[in-house]
């Protein structure tokens, strides 16, 4: 029988021919699973034996992703902020740079906030990726967590539930903010912001994910619009705005859409302080605006 060492370098050879990106790391993720191992393990114990099964296990999960389906729906979940979501074929694969939203919307509540019970909605959930990770490390918070489709709620409920978050993450059908049922301190959104036609020129693991959740339109930030317009209305929830006087929201983009969408958070917010947060690349990734009092 193979050992560890062997079967992580055959794998990384055998995606690396076929072009898989990060085919090492992909590798160990695949044996990491296959042997039930962390990551520390599969580096300490590399004379352990892979058994047969262990190796017909492997070579099923190699044989899906080199007709580049995502490694995240072929193994059910992706590490996001450190937490493990499930996912499939009904929700985006939560990004690296989406935590950006996580760092900042947890450095506003922590730091800047006046709140001590905020109230916070994540619209365009998908995963719960955001909401969950919001609730697990702001104890206080309420959070309502929204998205307009049935199948991508009950991802997010397997997740809000897997996490222990239920008692203070609320899910929500609807479009965008219509659903929230009272004005919150900050809206967190990673709506769809692909142009229509970039999709089918990206890589071919982006083919295998719900359009829904990538296409923005022409510009790709068709959602984004409609995202502000409803923010800035202060109708359509009992009582008034959408968001509390010194309400927040933060919304994730593509680093070429900066400059147009400051343009559509001033004219919904025309006294608003905007400001662009950059991920953990150094890319420009969420647009930041923050209320004065008596913008709603």
């Amino acid at each position: 029988m193979p050992n560890l060492r062997t079967v992580i370098q055959e794998t990384h050879r055998t995606l690396e021919a076929s072009g898989i990106p990060d085919a090492r790391l992909e590798a160990e993720v695949m044996v990491m699973d296959v042997m039930r191992m962390p990551r520390q393990a599969i580096f300490a114990e590399q004379e352990s034996q892979v058994s047969p099964q262990q190796e017909e296990q492997l070579a099923a999960i190699v044989t899906r992703r080199l007709t580049r389906e995502p490694l995240a729906y072929i193994l059910n979940y992706r590490e996001f902020y450190g937490v493990n979501l499930l996912v499939n074929t009904d929700v985006l694969i939560p990004r690296p740079e989406t935590e950006t939203m996580v760092e900042h919307a947890l450095f506003m509540a922590l730091m800047g906030m006046e709140s001590r019970e905020l109230v916070i909605a994540d619209v365009g959930t998908g995963t719960g990726a955001i909401a969950v990770n919001l609730a697990i490390h702001l104890p206080a918070a309420r959070i309502y967590a929204s998205d307009a489709y049935d199948a991508t709620l009950d991802v997010a409920a397997y997740n809000v539930r897997m996490h222990n978050v239920a008692d203070r993450v609320t899910l929500l059908k609807g479009d965008l903010l219509e659903p929230l049922p009272e004005p919150v301190d900050v809206i967190v959104a990673n709506l769809p912001y692909l142009p229509t036609d970039r999709i089918p020129t990206l890589q071919p693991e982006i083919q295998w994910e719900p359009v829904a959740a990538l296409d923005g339109g022409t510009d790709g930030l068709d959602h984004i619009r409609r995202l502000l317009s409803q923010a800035a209305t202060a109708h359509g929830v009992e009582g008034g705005a959408r968001l509390k006087p010194h309400g927040v929201i933060l919304l994730e983009m593509d680093p070429e859409q900066f400059s147009e969408a400051r343009s559509l958070a001033s004219a919904a917010f025309p006294d608003a302080e905007i400001t662009v947060e950059p991920d953990l690349a150094g890319m420009d990734r969420v647009l930041s605006v923050s209320l004065a009092a008596g913008d709603c």
